[in-house]
Parts: structure tokens; C-alpha cells; sequence
């Protein structure tokens, strides 16, 4: 039996990735925050520039398709029953977001986050650093080019090292499940 901790997937087509770009350009941007409340603001763990995409945007559908398939492929079998906005995030000159997880398996919250799904959505020739990290016994850069799409255990630590130079945008969404146990 394999299972298997990460799933990537390119298959956003790269017009996509520049049609959300094109309508995020033109939206305000907010301070990313942390914690289970998102009430949690620390420059030196997370300085990224965030909007959350309108609910049942049309590109959730590839998201959650991929996330789907690495529910299945890599045999997590995680029970699913929403996603929440996706959240599109600017990374440019000294932005990151060191090793986190996505979940908060002890909070209070009906629902745990199961899956995350992440897709890079312009290309890395035009930024330096902002590369994705994820922890499983070592530590992986994920090989995302524009379009890329990853799907993991949202338990997994990951982070986006400093942007050197140039701008990095990603479209981040979660699959939400009964709590674990």
C-alpha cells in the first residue's frame, strides 16, 4: 500500500493563473494574520499581503479538484465537507511566512483543516527567494513552476522563504473535515 505525503499536479493552465492576478491587481490588500482566530500579527513569522477570492470563485473548482484527487491518490481518505475561501497572497521584496502548520488539531473549532492546496500562479523566473519548503523527516523545495498546484496533509509544516526580489503570488485554499480523532 503507498501513501503518500505530498501531491503535485500542474495542471492550472497559465492564462488562469494571469486572470487572477489581473483581478486581485485591482482589490486592497490586508496584513496576513495567524492563529486559530487570525488575530495574531508577528512581522518576523508572516509578512504577507493577502485578499480572500470571492466564495464559489470559479477557479475553487480547480483547487479543490486537486485536493480531491491527492485525498485519493495518495490515500489520506480524509473525510471532506467544505473549503473555505481561497486566500491569494502577495509576496515581494522581504515578505515570507516561516514553518507553520495549517491546522489546529486542539482548537475549538467544529471543523479541522485536512488539506491544504496551494498553486503558484505566475513564474519563478520573476522573483528571487519566496521558495515553497515543506517538512516531512527532511526538508523538500517543492518544485512549482507557474501553474503548479501541491495538495497536502494540512498538518505537514511548510513555509515561503524571503522574497529576494520581485513579487510571488500564490492561491491557497483549505478542505475542511470533521475534527480529527
Amino acid at each position: 500500500m503507498t501513501h503518500l505525503p505530498i501531491w503535485y499536479l500542474s495542471n492550472v493552465d497559465t492564462a488562469l493563473c494571469d486572470e487572477v492576478i489581473a483581478e486581485c491587481s485591482t482589490c486592497l490588500y490586508n496584513d496576513a494574520s495567524m492563529g486559530e482566530t487570525s488575530s495574531q500579527k508577528d512581522e518576523q513569522f508572516r509578512n504577507t499581503s493577502i485578499q480572500f477570492l470571492p466564495a464559489n470563485h470559479w477557479m475553487e473548482t480547480h483547487l479543490k479538484n486537486n485536493a480531491e484527487t491527492g485525498n485519493k491518490e495518495c490515500k489520506w481518505d480524509y473525510l471532506l465537507s467544505e473549503n473555505e475561501q481561497i486566500q491569494f497572497a502577495r509576496y515581494t521584496e522581504k515578505q515570507l511566512y516561516n514553518w507553520h502548520t495549517d491546522t489546529f488539531v486542539l482548537g475549538l473549532k467544529p471543523l479541522d483543516r485536512k488539506i491544504t492546496v496551494v498553486c503558484l500562479l505566475n513564474d519563478p523566473s520573476e522573483f528571487e527567494g519566496g521558495e515553497f519548503k515543506i517538512r516531512l523527516y527532511q526538508e523538500y523545495v517543492a518544485p512549482l513552476t507557474k501553474g503548479s498546484v501541491i495538495a497536502f496533509p494540512s498538518m505537514l509544516e511548510h513555509c515561503v522563504t524571503p522574497v529576494i526580489s520581485g513579487t510571488r503570488y500564490s492561491a491557497t485554499m483549505w478542505l475542511n473535515g470533521p475534527k480529527f480523532r
